[in-house]
């Protein structure tokens, strides 16, 4: 197959359909010689956590509104060097994976039960990426806009029975001497909210890491030392209520700088990996807050620029940027006759300053329609008709509940209600089991096309690296069935 033909069925979309029901077809469009041939320096793995198609949507629209331009990712998707995939996420025990077993198919190769880092159910332990990277003298980065003990990046280190022992993770990182760590989580290396006290920030000083807690010592850090930079107590805050917040702008870095320094420090190594994430979109569609997750996206469209800017300077540099996950799946839907007020309604979004999250405490206090409708003018310039704000104080009153019980929050009966304002619907507040986008370009991104199993991953950054190494896997856990308490009886 010439390179023109296999180009623009990449480009097309058709490959990857073919690559399901062919096989031989997607191995004859793959040129062996030069998927073995190209092998990266330096691997940088972007991950949008959470990200739905709508979400993707929705936040190209919003990109344009407010910055007067589309979001970068889909200038990457229609660069001819670009590859394109898609990828079934599916955990140990389920077709919906939570981000700890998404991330550790990337990071060992193996599927994990939900809830699980880089661990099989007979409480085997998997010999994580990193690891065995760092065997291969490769310097090894994360960076995020989560707790950095937190699942996505763990993923990539950690070896845990439980997603949620972030002191534990904390700990292995040190470890595991991990040269770049910048994210939130300050609590989990804090000897005063540690359960064990142990002062970890102390034990990473002794073992030649440089420390940081505000954004200027990231900007100033040295490039020698490691870094282990933790900007917030928790998860770094939304974007959208950064940017209303003068005192968290000056302290809290966004993403595009943190991952410009970090790369600025690992591409002084021959060989290294960065894993950058987006993490807060993720939590912005739990909460069913479109703006929060567009804003976090713009956000992390800005950090893959940063990337892209290094690989036309590194050109050794491979970049792989996908989700391990939809959540919530948002609609930006049709309004009005012929659709034409959809476009009116999402422009709303440029109006609205606040999180959910950030929201919520006065939310609760809010006990008369008019209490609630003046706060929600104020955070988003929605003046809430009466009616509306009676039925969700209804809900939150627990005098009502809704129809469907994946939307029995307070965030998500906001985002039904807002829904009216914006434009943007939801069909739930948890993760889906949608296949997922990926984009590759670089050296070795041939590897990353058609369709493929989450733990593909793992194998080609092996091969890229010339290792030679193979997890042991079990086979999927079958699917479990819900009791008879939890169907609904059919009439």
């Amino acid at each position: 197959m010439t390179s023109n033909r296999r180009r623009f069925l990449q480009r097309s979309g058709w490959l990857a359909t073919a690559a399901a029901g062919f096989p031989g077809l997607a191995r004859a469009a793959e040129d062996p010689a030069v998927a073995s041939a190209a092998r990266p320096r330096h691997v940088i793995h972007l991950v949008v956590d959470g990200m739905s198609s709508g979400t993707l949507t929705a936040a190209d629209y919003f990109s344009r509104l407010a910055r007067q331009q589309g979001l970068r990712w889909f200038d990457l998707a229609r660069s001819p060097d670009t590859v394109s995939a898609f990828v079934n996420m599916r955990s140990l025990n389920s077709v919906v994976t939570d981000s700890s077993a998404a991330s550790s198919s990337w990071g060992s190769g193996s599927r994990v039960v939900n809830g699980v880092l880089n661990q099989l159910p007979d409480g085997r332990d998997l010999r994580p990426l990193f690891s065995l990277l760092d065997e291969a003298r490769w310097e090894r980065g994360l960076v995020t806009t989560t707790e950095i003990t937190h699942a996505t990046p763990a993923g990539f280190v950690a070896n845990c029975s439980s997603r949620g022992d972030a002191e534990d993770i904390a700990a292995q990182y040190l470890a595991r001497h991990v040269e770049v760590l910048l994210g939130g989580g300050r609590k989990f290396f804090d000897p005063k909210q540690r359960k064990d006290k142990r002062d970890l920030p102390g034990a990473f000083r002794a073992a030649g890491y440089a420390v940081m807690n505000q954004a200027a010592e990231l900007a100033a850090a040295p490039l020698g030392p490691r870094w282990l930079g933790t900007f917030a107590n928790g998860h770094l805050p939304f974007s959208v209520d950064r940017q209303a917040s003068s005192t968290l702008s000056r302290s809290v870095p966004v993403l595009a700088e943190m991952t410009r320094r970090a790369l600025a420090k690992l591409a002084r190594a021959d060989r290294f990996i960065l894993q950058v994430e987006g993490g807060r979109v993720d939590h912005a569609a739990h909460n069913c807050d479109i703006v929060a997750a567009a804003r976090d996206l713009v956000a992390f469209d800005e950090a893959l620029e940063v990337c892209l800017e290094f690989q036309r300077r590194e050109r050794d540099t491979l970049v792989v940027v996908t989700t391990d996950h939809g959540t919530a799946n948002p609609g930006l839907n049709g309004t009005g006759t012929a659709y034409k007020e959809t476009p009116a309604l999402f422009a709303h979004t440029l109006r609205v300053t606040r999180s959910f999250e950030h929201l919520e405490a006065d939310l609760k206090k809010a006990s008369t329609v008019a209490e609630l409708s003046r706060l929600l003018r104020e955070a988003t310039g929605y003046k809430v008709p009466e009616a509306k704000a009676a039925q969700f104080l209804a809900w939150a009153d627990k005098r009502t509940a809704p129809l469907y019980d994946g939307m029995d929050s307070l965030s998500a009966q906001l985002g039904q209600l807002l829904a009216n304002y914006l434009g943007v619907g939801w069909t739930g507040s948890a993760h889906t089991a949608d296949f997922v986008p990926l984009l590759a370009r670089g050296p070795g991104a041939t590897r990353f096309h058609g369709y493929l199993q989450n733990t593909d991953v793992f194998r080609h950054y092996l091969a890229l690296a010339d290792i030679d190494f193979r997890n042991p896997e079990v086979p999927l856990l079958a699917e479990s069935r819900p009791g008879a308490a939890e169907v609904e009886a059919l009439a």
